[in-house]
């Protein structure tokens, strides 16, 4: 895959973003969201809810970073959508001090950074912000919705989504269902095989940045993501996110639901392909909804 097909498709345009991100400021009265959008957290969060004609009453809702959202309306799916206004972030976040003298910047685009030490912090920055800070709140809004219920609520995501989907269904129990496509729950390994990080060559993180994202790699705390019900989905030949990294994740998060009796709520499935793989997806998205959000225990 060349980059700029993986620029499209990972998403994100917020490579300087340190980890972690601080919380925004109270932003100084602007005018009002357009129709439709629901401003949250002073501003920064700004959401979208689609809501099918019926059924009547309380629905499944999923928070989705996916771009096809028909077929979860006509299955009568809520679908929640949002944006982050990242200036409230940047107006007060102190500058980054300037790359040291002899430094060799390392990876590309979203992972990209001024030494080996910090390769990927930025990206892990903005995957953190939305899925334990962002993701919550809105949970929280969701949860206060007539026409959401509140014990069927999941998100889906690809791509940098996709770790933003897996590490949100870790973050917050009240994620029943989740779909997590072309990521990877291994940190390290997505680091250091990612052609977009260090693309094979030795991982060495500074120890601060790495206690740091140990605490928030899902595969070091399996047991944070039995309570969801959890789909992967990754392309065989993802030079971005490289299969060996995809596995690693199934195998640990396999044991975990497995050691907590329920081996049936956790889904791996391979597809052909490289980074981009959205008819398979779509396909074991849907499915994946139908079972355990849409009619579960059916």
């Amino acid at each position: 895959m060349n980059a700029r097909r993986c620029v499209a498709v990972l998403g994100f345009a917020f490579l300087a973003c340190a980890c972690p991100l601080p919380p925004p400021l109270p932003p100084k009265a602007g005018p009002p969201p357009p129709p439709g959008e629901i401003v949250l957290d002073h501003g920064f969060i700004v959401l979208q809810l689609h809501t099918p004609p019926g059924p009547a009453g309380p629905k499944p809702t999923v928070i989705s970073f996916l771009a096809d959202q028909e077929l979860l309306l006509a299955a009568g799916v809520v679908v929640a959508t949002y944006r982050l206004d990242w200036k409230l972030v940047e107006a007060f976040r102190p500058p980054e001090p300037p790359p040291a003298p002899g430094a060799h910047p390392v990876g590309q685009w979203l992972l990209a950074a001024p030494t080996p030490k910090t390769v990927g912090k930025g990206f892990f920055g903005v995957i953190t912000t939305n899925a334990e800070s962002a993701i919550p709140k809105i949970v929280d809004y969701l949860a206060t919705r007539p026409e959401v219920d509140a014990a069927r609520i999941g998100v889906a995501g690809n791509s940098t989504y996709g770790f933003t989907a897996l590490q949100a269904a870790a973050a917050d129990p009240r994620l029943t269902a989740a779909v997590s496509l072309v990521a990877s729950g291994d940190y390290r390994c997505f680091l250091n095989l990612s052609n977009l990080a260090m693309a094979g060559k030795p991982l060495d993180l500074d120890p601060v940045y790495a206690r740091w994202l140990d605490e928030h790699d899902p595969v070091r705390h399996p047991e944070r993501l039995v309570h969801t019900a959890l789909l992967m989905v990754n392309g065989k030949d993802d030079p971005a996110v490289p299969l060996a990294c995809a596995e690693r994740t199934a195998r640990v998060l396999r044991g975990a639901y497995q050691r907590a009796g329920v081996p049936e709520r956790f889904r791996f499935q391979l597809a052909g392909g490289g980074h981009v793989i959205e008819e398979a997806a779509r396909r074991e998205t849907l499915a994946w909804f139908q079972r355990w959000l849409i009619h579960p225990g059916s």
